[in-house]
């Protein structure tokens, strides 16, 4: 059985108790266990001396008590051995290739404009669901729970890449044509995008697995909510000044635009200048 030492030890230089333990032979909950004197699973609520201890986490420990039924060994060199295998992999390469986060329209379903942004905001919304479900490092994360949310930022840029795309191209000129106030609603979704953008430009440059991280990741999907609020009001006025007709052929006009999108980040507005005012809140 390791000691309190040899324990502390092996956490030395920021290593995570999982990496700790795999080393030591024993459990995660074990090696808390015997650096800190207390339970894992948060059976005892510690004092203010006990948080003072030497490998005490200020976060829930429960994912200690009961960790993963395995738990990939997150040595960059293991990481880097993966990636190679992965980039070297045909069948990999082409699954990767014909990944989307934004299915295609199935025979048979609705085209009007409203019914596609709307299915395309429950997708974001689901993914963003999903990312709030998964800990970041500031909540006691895995590197293997951090290299997921990564994966879901990326499927959520992806479709945001495509959506605002289309918006920018149909929605919003139309939304100004129609609308009386539909300069300031196009001026708000638009910042609200751009917004948005920048955070998941930070994101692809980020570190999953540190605290600023999260704090980008609770940035977006704060961001993503209001914009998708935001769009949700606007639809409602769109619906009683635009025929079933002309929604229908609008949604064509912006499937067929996101079909022309490159994989990649959404690119910024070549026309945007300054930051405008966000749009009508009613």
């Amino acid at each position: 059985m390791p000691t309190k030492q040899q324990v502390l030890t092996a956490l030395g230089g920021g290593t995570d108790y999982y990496t700790a333990a795999a080393g030591l032979g024993i459990h995660p909950g074990l090696a808390y266990l015997i650096a800190t004197g207390m339970p894992a699973d948060g059976s005892d609520v510690p004092t203010p001396e006990e948080l003072e201890r030497a490998g005490v986490l200020a976060t829930s420990t429960q994912h200690l008590a009961n960790p993963p039924a395995s738990e990939p060994d997150a040595a960059e060199v293991v990481h880097a051995w993966l990636r190679r295998r992965a980039q070297s992999d045909p069948q990999m390469l082409a699954a990767v290739r014909a990944r989307t986060a934004t299915p295609s329209p199935v025979q048979g379903e609705s085209t009007d404009v409203l019914d596609v942004l709307t299915r395309q905001h429950d997708l974001v919304t689901s993914l963003v669901k999903q990312l709030d479900t998964i800990p970041g490092r500031s909540k006691g994360g895995t590197p293997a729970q951090a290299s997921e949310r990564e994966s879901i930022v990326d499927l959520i840029t992806k479709a945001l890449a495509a959506h605002e795309t289309s918006e920018e191209q149909h929605l919003w000129p139309r939304v100004r044509e129609v609308l009386p106030d539909g300069e300031d609603w196009a001026s708000g979704g638009r910042e609200q995008e751009h917004q948005a953008t920048e955070t998941l430009a930070a994101l692809a440059q980020g570190d999953p697995q540190t605290e600023e991280y999260d704090q980008l990741v609770e940035k977006l999907m704060s961001q993503l909510h209001q914009h998708v609020a935001y769009e949700d009001r606007l639809f409602l006025r769109l619906h009683d000044v635009l025929d079933d007709g002309e929604r229908a052929q609008l949604g064509e006009r912006i499937l067929a635009a996101q079909r022309a999108v490159p994989d990649g980040p959404h690119p910024r507005p070549a026309d945007r200048e300054g930051h405008p005012e966000p749009g009508p809140e009613g």
